[in-house]
């Protein structure tokens, strides 16, 4: 299914250097971009891009899609000024069966489009993505635009509604009866795409499908775009984040990761960095001594917080490879057992006790198990069906902080032993859990 973008207005209310706004950068890639890369996630590969106000700059900017790895074509309007709907309406010769129309303003989910295009709409029916939740804070409830919604059908749409239980996102599944309802209200001097959506809706021909929970934000002005902001962070959290993670090591690694998007960086050369500063605490460690001690420590703890970076990195400028998720597990694997190896030489060497290498394989071997264990756990972690209650994850961070604590303490060989005991009975405990979990499944 093609996409249809509106990307051919002003956007003066958002005032930014780069102009027009569907250019505005947000961490490294422009509006535009994000809802190209989103909708290619939804698996939409064919891209219309109506273009008025500075075209040339747009074109420029996103040229044929090959970047992106879709395909982009452009339908000029040089009637921009007028309104949303004279550009869509300007579509109408090349695009002859169904569509999604989407706004270049317009954050959201992939999950809408993905869910959307499993619709199959009534015939000479129109499907507009609405959003019940009408206390959300992302949004100024004076600029949007409302609707009345009775049995899954618009009975109204407009911004000067003062009963309304909806709100548009500007997310459609059109049929080519959109052209006809333009045409009709652009015939009398109505150019908004709403004033069409009225007409549809008076007949009956303008269904609705409610988003729910999903993310979607019109960056309208500037205070919209801190907030699309904001939310495109908290996105980074994981449901499988384990407890350090969650307190620290997330908002350090967040906070880094949105300085470096403006960086044309790779998301696995992050990875790398992460791997060579758990190489050095490994070498410190082994060299020994209370100040190489603490040094190590705080290499491991960074090593730790940046290795959320890679992933944030990816995820934030859709850079996601399967390839790159596996560099990242194999180099965790090989950096928990230099910085084991170090902790356990270090204190073989100052206590020259056999035991101490028993204790440091308990804590390699819990370090690996846990990782092993991981993949399944995660997928029953991340499921609604898993009880909240027994969301507990003890991972990498934690483990890695355990190292830290004990660096900084200079208790080592009781840190080793933390290690071993935790890391063994989370793998053991983990067993239990999904044992039960799969017996009610």
């Amino acid at each position: 299914m093609e996409a249809l973008i509106i990307a051919a207005g002003r956007g003066s209310r958002l005032n930014h250097r780069f102009s027009p706004k569907p250019l505005v950068p947000i961490f490294g890639l422009c509006l535009i971009e994000r809802i190209i890369l989103r909708a290619k996630l939804a698996g939409i590969t064919s891209f219309k891009i109506v273009v008025g106000y500075k075209s040339d700059k747009i074109m420029k900017k996103i040229g044929n899609g090959d970047r992106y790895g879709v395909h982009v074509d452009y339908i000029f309007n040089p009637e921009w000024e007028k309104g949303n709907g004279v550009s869509v309406y300007k579509s109408k010769a090349f695009l002859k069966e169904n569509f999604i129309l989407l706004m270049a303003d317009h954050l959201f989910d992939d999950s809408i489009l993905r869910n959307l295009q499993q619709i199959e709409p009534e015939s000479d029916c129109c499907i507009l993505c609405v959003d019940r939740k009408l206390n959300s804070d992302h949004f100024n409830i004076d600029d949007i635009t409302k609707i009345w919604v009775e049995s899954n059908e618009v009975q109204k749409i407009g911004k000067g509604l003062d009963r309304f239980n909806a709100i548009d996102t500007g997310i459609f599944l059109c049929s080519p009866v959109i052209f006809n309802a333009l045409e009709e209200s652009i015939s009398k001097g109505k150019y908004s795409l709403s004033e069409a959506n009225q007409i549809l809706s008076n007949r009956g021909k303008l269904k609705t499908y409610d988003i729910g929970d999903n993310f979607w934000i019109d960056v309208d002005d500037r205070e919209t775009l801190q907030k699309a902001k904001k939310i495109l962070l908290k996105q980074l959290k994981k449901p499988t984040d384990g407890p350090i993670s969650k307190s620290l090591n997330r908002k350090i690694s967040v906070m880094i990761s949105s300085k470096l998007s403006h960086l044309n960086i790779k998301p696995n050369y992050l990875t790398l960095i992460s791997f060579f500063l758990a190489v050095l605490s490994g070498l410190f460690f082994f060299l020994g001594g209370y100040p190489k001690i603490v040094i190590g420590g705080f290499m491991a703890q960074l090593s730790s917080i940046l290795d959320g970076c890679d992933g944030e990195i990816a995820r934030l400028k859709f850079k996601q490879s399967k390839f790159g998720g596996y560099l990242d597990r194999v180099l965790d694997r090989y950096a928990d057992s230099l910085i084991i190896l170090g902790m356990t030489v270090a204190c073989f060497r100052t206590m020259e006790m056999s035991w101490v290498l028993l204790v440091g394989f308990l804590a390699l071997t819990g370090s690996f198990m846990i990782s092993y264990t991981a993949i399944q756990y995660d997928e029953l972690l991340i499921s609604k069906a898993f009880s909240k209650k027994k969301r507990l994850r003890i991972g990498r961070d934690s483990r890695l902080f355990i190292v830290f604590i004990g660096a900084v303490l200079n208790q080592l060989f009781v840190a080793l032993i933390v290690l071993a005991l935790v890391s063994n009975v989370e793998c053991i405990r983990r067993l239990f859990v999904l044992r039960n979990e799969y017996k009610l499944s």
